[in-house]
């Protein structure tokens, strides 16, 4: 069977603790609290999934109540699971997150050593080239995340996605970034990844896309917040406005943004347009208590497509040719 995607790097299980009030450091704070599942490649592969894709999911977790309960959570989301590996004697990866009453993250903190688990060698037994696209995130350890790109280099049939996950795990990536066919992240990641420190705003987003693009990426989306985000490819880039949403938690948002992306991609989008798919589920994420929205569908989706005038696409002036 051909894949859809197959996803490659975290699962874990989620916490989240909503403030009742702004954050006061170094005492009691008082909080709702929520918990499910999340990982940035579980995410994705999640809201692929609940959109009809065939989705498969290459990550490890422990042998431990959360391991078992995230596979048989995943598996009746639609997941093909079977390259979950259960590994004794670890933990699953925790995520917990701290938000504040407006629903923007305070702090993120993970434990996802299981993750080290996942070895080049379990790149090079699995299925990449039976998937359309393949997505990977930083999570994954250097040698690894470089063996999925080097499956992409060495004439690998399928299409290839990463995101930079954090300021620190993006300097997880090559130098040479050619391979890659979109480069996920926010301004702060491609900052890192660049030596750099471009302003968050279109023209800065601008400037790091094209900036990772020069190192080899096919195409780059950065991440500007509430303006959208900004895609560029080696001859264009345009700005695409945020859906407006009424946010109850960002948390798992950004994912939402990749899979919503890469969804509109697997229909032949272009990826100008396809950005615009990724806002619209963005919003859709944001404006639900759980990580993703239980609601997702093809259905939910179809409902919402009139949503997606609101993610308008504005074509950047060039600043010159890539260097």
């Amino acid at each position: 069977m051909v894949l859809d995607c197959l996803c490659i790097g975290g699962a874990a299980a989620d916490g989240s603790f909503h403030l009742t009030s702004p954050a006061v450091l170094g005492t009691s704070n008082v909080a709702t609290a929520e918990s499910g599942f999340g990982g940035v490649a579980r995410n994705v592969a999640e809201s692929l999934a609940r959109l009809g894709a065939r989705v498969s999911l290459l990550s490890a977790v422990g042998a431990d109540a959360s391991g078992w309960e995230l596979i048989e959570h995943a598996t009746a989301a639609g997941i093909d699971a079977g390259l979950v590996q259960v590994v004794p004697g670890e933990q699953t990866s925790r995520y917990i997150a701290l938000i504040d009453p407006d629903g923007e993250l305070v702090i993120g903190i993970n434990a996802m050593g299981v993750l080290a688990r996942i070895r080049p060698s379990d790149i090079a037994d699995a299925p990449l080239d039976e998937a359309r696209w393949v997505f990977a995130e930083c999570n994954l350890d250097a040698e690894t995340l470089l063996a999925v790109i080097e499956r992409r280099r060495e004439g690998g049939a399928f299409r290839l996605a990463i995101d930079a996950i954090s300021t620190p795990k993006a300097q997880r990536l090559p130098a040479d970034l050619t391979g890659i066919d979109l480069l996920c992240g926010n301004v702060d990641e491609a900052n890192a990844i660049l030596g750099r420190s471009e302003p968050g705003t279109p023209d800065g987003a601008r400037s790091l896309a094209r900036g990772l693009v020069a190192r080899g990426a096919g195409a780059a989306m950065i991440s500007i917040g509430p303006g959208g985000c900004v895609v560029a490819t080696p001859d264009d880039a345009w700005v695409i406005s945020a859906v407006p949403a009424d946010v109850v938690d960002v948390t798992g948002a950004g994912d939402a943004r990749i899979a919503g992306t890469i969804h509109a991609l697997l229909d032949g989008e272009p990826i100008h347009q396809a950005a615009r798919r990724g806002s619209l589920l963005a919003a859709i994420a944001a404006e639900s208590p759980t990580t993703i929205d239980a609601a997702l569908g093809p259905q939910r989706l179809a409902a919402s497509s009139n949503r997606l005038a609101e993610a308008t696409v504005s074509r950047l002036t060039p600043e010159g040719p890539l260097p």
